[in-house]
C-alpha cells in the first residue's frame, strides 16, 4: 500500500505509533500489516529526504542533474552560428598587426564603467607584426563597446607606441609570459581599486599572478604568485569568483601532467599531453587553494588520440561551468609549411569543444565529442603546407574561445529580466587563417598577408546545451521524469513554469505534474489537461485547461504536497534548452 495525500501520510503516521505500543498483543495479521506500515513509513521519509528544493529562476537542461530517468532523448551541443563579417577585433595599429588567441571578454555593469553606463570590454594579446612572442613583451590590448555591434580601441597613455603614440595597450607581459583572463571580484569586501582583476604569467617558472585595476584600463601589476604551483600559466588561464560554496575562486589552467602523447604512435615532436586542470579557494585570491584536479579526461571514446587541449576558457553561467577547450591536433614537423624549426615542431589545427559541470572540482562532462565551434572552410596549399589564406574562410586554421566569451545583450539593458530576455546571445571567440605555427608565435612572420580576429558566434538564448529528441526515431518521441522537488513557495503570488524550447510544427511538448510519493498524475495537471506546446520560443507557458475551456498557468496549488511533486516531459521532435519556474 502506497500513501497518496499528504493527509494519509500523516493517518498512518498516528496509527504506526499506536500499533508500536501494541506490538505484543497483534495477531500475526496486524503483525504483517505494521511491518508493511514501516516499510511504506520508512519509504516515504527517504522521500521526503531526497527531495529537491527546487527555486526560482532558470535551470539549465544540461546534464542529468533533474532527471530520474528518460527515454528516447539525448544531449547535443547547441547550434551556433559564427558572423566571420562583422570581427570585433582585427589588426589596425602597428603595435598590434598580431592579434594573438589569448583573449578575455568583460561585461562591465553600470556602476563599474567608466562611461557610467555598461558596456563591454575585450583583451587580446597583441603585437607589431615582426614580434615572436618566445623573444618578445607580450602587450595586451583592449577596445569597448557600448552595444556589441561598435568597437572601439581607445587611444590611452600608458604605453606609448615607439615613446609617443597612444595606444590601447593597457599592460604588457614579460618575454614568453601571456594573458589569461580578466573579470570582476565579486567577492565581498573587495575595495573599487580591486574590482577588476587579470590573471596572467609571469616568470620562467609559470607562476599564475594576478593584477588589479579601479577600471579596467589602469592596471597595477601582482607583486607575488596568486598560487603556489608553477607551470599553472602554461598559454593561458581563467580565473573568475563564483557564488558555490558561498562564494570561492576558480582557477582553471593547463599542466604538464606527464602523459605521453603517443597512445597511437602521435607524430608530434612535443612529447607530453597538457591537461586541464582546476583549483579554488574560498579564502582570497592567494589561497589557500585546493590541490589541482584533472578537469576532465583525455583518451577514449576519441577515435584519434594525437591532441591535447589546449585552452582552459571557462565560463560561469546560470550556476553551471563551461569549459571551452580547443581540441589540437599535432602534425609531423614534415606536415608544417613553417620554415622555423621551433614552429614546425608544434604546428596542427585546432577547433572548439564543449564540458560541462555543475561543480568547479567535480570531473566535467562531455556533451557530446563533436565540435562546438568548428574551424572554417580552407584548403592546404600543396607547397607552402598552410591553409590558403585568400580562398579560405576567416577562421580556417583554428579557433580559441574566449575566456569568460559570453555576449549577453541583454547586458546593456536593466530593465530585461528572465521574464522578458531577448532570444538570442553570443559565443566571443578568436579566429585565424593560419595553423597553429603561424597563428602562435610567428603569426607575421612567415604569412603576413594571413587573417587573424576576434569574432563572435550568435546561438540561442540558454543555447549551449539542448536535451533533444532523436532525430533517427522517425516519430521523434521522447520522454523524461523529474527526480522528487520541493517547489518553492510564495503564499502571496502565482507560481508558473515557462519552458525555452524548440518545438518542430510536426512536433509538441506536454508536461504533467505527479505525486512524489507515487508517481501518480496529480488530478488537474496531467497530460489530459496540459495545453500541448508547439512553438519556438524562450519562454512558452505551461497551462492546464479548467472550467468553460479556459486555461490556467497557475502551479501554487501543488504547494499542498509536502512530500513533493514530480515532473513528466513527453516531446516530439523537440529540443528543450531551460526552464523558469517564477512569480507573478
Amino acid at each position: 500500500m502506497l500513501l497518496r495525500t499528504d493527509k494519509e501520510f500523516a493517518y498512518q503516521k498516528k496509527r504506526i505509533k499506536r500499533y508500536v505500543f501494541f506490538y505484543t498483543e497483534l495477531n500475526e495479521r496486524e503483525k504483517k500489516m505494521f511491518v508493511k506500515f514501516i516499510l511504506t513509513f520508512l519509504l516515504l521519509k527517504l522521500n521526503q529526504c531526497e527531495k529537491i528544493d527546487l527555486k526560482t529562476g532558470v535551470h539549465l537542461f544540461v546534464d542529468n542533474h533533474y532527471i530520474k530517468n528518460s527515454s528516447g532523448l539525448e544531449f547535443r551541443n547547441g547550434l551556433i552560428a559564427k558572423e566571420l563579417d562583422s570581427p570585433i577585433v582585427h589588426p589596425e595599429y602597428p603595435w598590434e598587426m598580431m592579434v594573438h588567441f589569448y583573449t578575455s571578454f568583460l561585461q562591465v555593469p553600470a556602476d563599474l564603467s567608466v562611461t557610467g553606463k555598461p558596456m563591454y570590454l575585450i583583451y587580446y594579446a597583441c603585437g607589431p607584426a615582426d614580434a615572436v612572442l618566445f623573444n618578445s613583451t607580450v602587450s595586451v590590448c583592449v577596445a569597448n563597446s557600448s552595444d556589441g555591434n561598435h568597437w572601439e580601441k581607445p587611444l590611452l597613455p600608458y604605453y606609448p607606441h615607439k615613446s609617443s603614440q597612444l595606444t590601447n595597450i593597457v599592460f604588457v607581459t614579460d618575454v614568453f609570459e601571456y594573458l589569461g583572463s580578466v573579470f570582476i571580484d565579486h567577492r565581498s569586501g573587495i575595495p573599487s581599486s580591486e574590482k577588476f582583476k587579470m590573471s596572467y604569467e609571469s616568470t620562467p617558472k609559470r607562476f599564475v599572478y594576478v593584477g588589479k585595476s579601479s577600471d579596467g584600463f589602469n592596471w597595477t601589476a601582482g607583486d607575488k604568485p596568486a598560487n603556489p604551483t608553477a607551470g599553472l600559466s602554461d598559454t593561458q588561464t581563467t580565473m573568475f569568483y563564483s557564488n558555490e560554496n558561498g562564494g570561492q575562486y576558480v582557477l582553471f589552467a593547463r599542466k604538464n601532467q606527464g602523459v605521453p602523447n603517443s597512445t597511437l604512435n602521435c607524430p608530434g615532436s612535443w612529447a607530453p599531453y597538457r591537461h586541464v586542470v582546476v583549483t579554488v579557494s574560498s579564502g582570497d585570491i592567494y589561497g589557500p587553494w585546493t590541490n589541482e584536479t584533472e578537469a576532465f579526461i583525455l583518451g577514449s571514446p576519441d577515435p584519434v588520440q594525437c591532441f591535447d587541449n589546449y585552452n582552459p576558457a571557462a565560463l560561469y553561467y546560470k550556476n553551471i561551468y563551461f569549459l571551452f577547450p580547443s581540441a589540437y591536433f599535432h602534425w609531423t614537423p614534415t606536415d608544417s609549411g613553417a620554415p622555423i624549426p621551433r614552429a614546425a615542431e608544434n604546428d596542427g589545427v585546432m577547433d572548439i569543444r564543449l564540458v560541462v559541470s555543475r561543480n568547479a572540482l567535480s570531473p566535467f562532462q562531455f556533451v557530446t565529442r563533436d565540435t562546438f565551434i568548428s574551424r572554417g572552410i580552407g584548403s592546404i596549399d600543396p607547397i607552402t603546407k598552410l591553409l590558403n589564406g585568400t580562398g579560405s574562410d576567416r577562421d580556417a586554421g583554428f579557433v580559441f574561445s574566449s575566456s569568460n566569451g559570453l555576449l549577453d545583450p541583454d547586458h546593456l539593458e536593466p530593465s530585461v529580466t528572465d521574464e522578458n530576455p531577448s532570444a538570442w546571445m553570443y559565443h566571443v571567440y578568436w579566429g585565424s587563417q593560419t595553423t597553429h605555427a603561424g597563428g602562435g608565435a610567428y603569426l607575421g612572420s612567415y604569412w603576413p598577408g594571413a587573417y587573424s580576429g576576434i569574432f563572435k558566434a550568435r546561438l540561442r538564448r540558454e543555447g549551449y546545451v539542448a536535451l533533444s529528441t532523436i532525430s533517427s526515431n522517425p516519430t521523434g518521441f521522447g520522454t523524461f521524469v523529474t527526480e522528487v522537488f520541493k517547489l518553492p513557495s510564495d503564499e502571496n503570488r502565482q507560481l508558473q513554469l515557462k519552458l525555452n524550447a524548440e518545438i518542430s510544427t510536426a512536433g509538441f511538448l506536454s508536461v504533467q505534474f505527479e505525486y512524489g510519493t507515487t508517481g501518480e498524475p496529480i488530478e488537474g495537471y496531467s497530460f489530459d489537461n496540459c495545453r500541448q506546446l508547439h512553438g519556438n520560443g524562450v519562454r512558452q507557458l505551461v497551462q492546464y485547461i479548467r472550467g468553460n475551456e479556459t486555461y490556467t498557468a497557475d502551479l501554487t496549488p501543488l504547494l499542498k504536497y509536502e512530500n513533493g511533486v514530480q515532473i513528466r516531459f513527453q516531446m516530439a521532435h523537440t529540443k528543450l534548452y531551460s526552464w523558469l519556474l517564477s512569480y507573478v
